[in-house]
C-alpha cells in the first residue's frame, strides 16, 4: 500500500472522528430556546394588599393556630368597620366581587365572596351597594346591565352562604339602609343629573327576599301618597333611626336639603332648613355628605357640608350636628385649612359628637370638642412612606376611640393597600 493511500485513509478516519464529537457534543449540550415572543399588552394586574386567609369554615376560630392559612395580594376598594375587632374589605377582579372579614384586627380574614357566576361591572360602595348589619347579617347589590337584571345577595352567617333574589328595578342604586336583618331600604334613580333625579324607594320586610315599593316621584300613581322626595336634588345618603323615621340629604344648586319620614318611607316632608352661613358666601358648590347618627338611641348625629371653590381647586369642611334627632341642626366651624388636590373632597370622621379626625396632607388632626379645635397628632413614619407610594386616600373610619382604618392608593398602577390604628392615629401599621 503506497504511503499516499495510507496518508487518504487516515484523514479520512480524522474527518469521521471529529464529525463523531461534534454529534456527541451537540447530544449533549443544552438546546438552545427559540426566542420568545414579547408580552402582550394588559391591563395592569390589581394588587398591593396582602392578607392571610382562613378557610370560610375556619372563620370563628381564627385564634386556633392550626387553622389552615395562606395568603394572597388582591386590590381593595372599600372597607367598613363593624366593630373594634371586625371589618370587611372588597374589590372586583375580573368582574368578580372579592369580599374578605377579618374578626381578629386584620390578623387573618375569610374570603367571603358570592359566588363568581354573579358578575359585577363595578366595584360596589358600602352605603350604595353594600351593608351589613352586624358580622352575620349583610346584603350585595348587584345592579343591572345588559341582559342581566339586578338581583340582592343577603346572607345570614356572615357570608359563609349567599342567597339571591331579584329586585323590580333596574335603576341606578343610590342608597341601601338596614336598621334590622328583616327591614331595610333600597333607594333607585334614573334621568340624574347635577342638580335632580328621578326616585323611587323600596322596603323589604322579610330580610331582602322580597321588595315593595313605596315611594316614587316620577309620574302620578293613584296607589301611592303624592307626599314624595322631590326631583329636584340628587340623594347624598339614606338613614332610617327606626321602623319608622328616617332621613335622606339632597345635594342641590345651593345649601343641602333634608327630607325626613315618619310611616317606614310612603311620605315624606322637609325637614329644617340649613341655615344660610357666611361660610357658603363665595363657593361655587356647596357639597352634602352623608348624615350619620351615633349610639343606640340616635338622638345626636351630624352631616358633613363641604364649600368648593373651583378657581382654587379647593375644598373647605365643616358641620351641621343634631342633638335631638334631627329636628334642627347646628353650624359648627372647624376652621381647618382648606384642602387641594386629589384628597380634597375627604370629609372629617366623627366617633359621636365630640371625638373626631381628619387627614390634611400626610398629618392626622384630632378634635375633641365637636371639631371648634384640632389638634395635629404625633407624624407617623408609616402613614407619611405610604402616602407617598400610595398619595389617593380612598376612605378613614374609626370604630373606637383606638381603632381605625385607613385605605389608599395609587390608581395609575392599580394598586392599594390598608392600614390600621390602635392608639387612636397616632401610629399606623400595614395590615
Amino acid at each position: 500500500m503506497s504511503s499516499e493511500t495510507t496518508g487518504f485513509k487516515l484523514l479520512r478516519t480524522a474527518i469521521a472522528f471529529l464529525m463523531i464529537l461534534l454529534i456527541l457534543s451537540a447530544c449533549s449540550s443544552s438546546p438552545v430556546p427559540e426566542p420568545s415572543q414579547p408580552p402582550q399588552p394588559t391591563e395592569a394586574p390589581e394588587e398591593g394588599q396582602t392578607i392571610t386567609l382562613i378557610t370560610p369554615g375556619d372563620a370563628k376560630n381564627v385564634t386556633n393556630d392550626s387553622a389552615p392559612k395562606y395568603q394572597i395580594q388582591t386590590r381593595l376598594t372599600d372597607f367598613r368597620l363593624l366593630n373594634p375587632s371586625v371589618g370587611l374589605a372588597w374589590g372586583v377582579t375580573k368582574n368578580e366581587l372579592r369580599i374578605y372579614m377579618t374578626r381578629d384586627n386584620g390578623g387573618t380574614w375569610a374570603n367571603i365572596s358570592p359566588s363568581a357566576n354573579v358578575q359585577f361591572l363595578s366595584n360596589p360602595v358600602y352605603g350604595e351597594e353594600i351593608f351589613f348589619t352586624d358580622p352575620s347579617n349583610g346584603w350585595i347589590i348587584r345592579s343591572a346591565f345588559g341582559m342581566t337584571e339586578t338581583v340582592v345577595l343577603r346572607t345570614k352567617d356572615g357570608g359563609r352562604s349567599w342567597k339571591v333574589s331579584s329586585f323590580p328595578d333596574s335603576n341606578t342604586i343610590s342608597s341601601i339602609y338596614f336598621n334590622s336583618p328583616q327591614t331595610g331600604w333600597l333607594m333607585t334613580s334614573w334621568d340624574a343629573n347635577a342638580t335632580k333625579e328621578s326616585k323611587a324607594l323600596y322596603v323589604t320586610a322579610d330580610g331582602g327576599a322580597t321588595w315593595n315599593m313605596v315611594m316614587q316621584n316620577e309620574q302620578y300613581n293613584p296607589n301611592l301618597p303624592n307626599n314624595t322626595i322631590p326631583m329636584a336634588g340628587v340623594i347624598t345618603g339614606m338613614i332610617f333611626k327606626d321602623m319608622n323615621r328616617g332621613f335622606v340629604t339632597l345635594q342641590t344648586g345651593a345649601l343641602p336639603k333634608i327630607y325626613m319620614t315618619s310611616d317606614s318611607g310612603t311620605t315624606w316632608n322637609p325637614g329644617p332648613e340649613i341655615l344660610v352661613n357666611e361660610e357658603w358666601e363665595g363657593c361655587d358648590k356647596v357639597i352634602t355628605g352623608e348624615p350619620e347618627f351615633f349610639g343606640d338611641d340616635n338622638t345626636s348625629g351630624w352631616l358633613p357640608v363641604a364649600c368648593q371653590i373651583d378657581k382654587k381647586n379647593s375644598v373647605t369642611y365643616n358641620g351641621y350636628f343634631t342633638a335631638n334627632g334631627g329636628d334642627n341642626w347646628k353650624f359648627v366651624n372647624f376652621a381647618l385649612r382648606s384642602q387641594t388636590g386629589i384628597n380634597r373632597h375627604l370629609p372629617p370622621v366623627f366617633l359621636n359628637a365630640e371625638v373626631g379626625w381628619t387627614l390634611n396632607g400626610n398629618l392626622m388632626y384630632k378634635t375633641v370638642n365637636q371639631g371648634l379645635t384640632w389638634t395635629s397628632l404625633p407624624a407617623s413614619s408609616v402613614l407619611q412612606s405610604k402616602l407617598l407610594e400610595y398619595p389617593e386616600i380612598v376612605k378613614l373610619q374609626f370604630i373606637s376611640d383606638d381603632v381605625g382604618w385607613l385605605l389608599i392608593q395609587k390608581e395609575v398602577d392599580r394598586r392599594s393597600i390598608l392600614l390600621q390604628t390602635t392608639n387612636g392615629g397616632v401610629s399606623w401599621r400595614v395590615m
